[in-house]
């Protein structure tokens, strides 16, 4: 079997939600398809937004790797990486004690306790709800991550606290002003691994969290420049035209 996985923001899409290279990318997917390649999108967005742009396109794809690797879809199957729910309920507590934006991802929904800055980036399918206490949701929702939005210096603090003091939890720094909160070992590269152990894979992306993916690839394709060993492609639809001369 031979797949190819690929990164939506800045990879599929470009800030303005439209196809990378337009109807020539999409007709290299068609075409990679018709050869019997299985195609999968992989993103830190929710699952829906996946679906979203699955829709708009028309692309026809049904396999799908969402939130950076905790969650994925293989036609009717899913799997989840998710919080341990003792765990979740203390960690909540514990970000209570400090002045920072906290966000927290179930499987298919996002809750906050008020609505977003209109300058963070919006999902294409609304799933949002506003909740002033994740305390009464924890206990009845499988909860993926917490996303703590802050200046450095606390985020660097929560982070150091979160890793000594839970197992199998980690805290990432995805900017200089946001953390994740996650269970162990999810990423992006893991995901496919779980989902594709006996495949050929090719994988395409353009940013750090897809890096991962190179070492369970026979091939990764990055969109932009970069210091790592890898092969660098101009985009996406490159790098489609490289996997089909392969």
């Amino acid at each position: 079997m031979k797949v190819v996985v690929f990164d939506l923001d800045g990879t599929l899409i470009n800030a303005s939600n439209e196809v990378i290279q337009g109807e020539k990318t999409i007709s290299l997917l068609r075409k990679l398809q018709s050869l019997h390649y299985h195609l999968a999108i992989c993103t830190g967005r929710l699952d829906h937004d996946i679906v979203f742009i699955n829709e708009k396109y028309n692309l026809g794809i049904n396999e799908r790797i969402s939130q950076n690797g905790a969650v994925f879809y293989q036609g009717n199957h899913q799997e989840a990486h998710l919080l341990d729910k003792s765990a979740a309920l203390e960690i909540n507590e514990l970000l209570k004690s400090y002045d920072v934006r906290v966000e927290m991802n179930t499987i298919s929904n996002r809750y906050w306790n008020s609505p977003r800055d209109p300058d963070f980036p919006k999902e294409f399918y609304d799933s949002s709800i506003i909740k002033d206490d994740y305390s009464k949701i924890i206990p009845y929702q499988p909860v993926v991550l917490f996303l703590v939005v802050g200046t450095t210096p606390q985020l660097k603090e929560i982070q150091t606290i979160i890793k000594s003091k839970f197992k199998n939890v980690d805290a990432i720094l995805t900017s200089q002003t946001s953390l994740e909160i996650v269970p162990q070992n999810i990423s992006k590269g893991n995901a496919i691994a779980k989902m594709y152990p006996d495949a050929t894979v090719y994988a395409i992306g353009d940013s750090e969290s897809d890096l991962s993916m190179k070492d369970h690839s026979k091939e990764f394709y990055y969109i932009g420049e970069t210091t790592s060993d890898v092969n660098q492609v101009k985009d996406i639809a490159e790098a489609l035209e490289k996997i089909l001369e392969d």
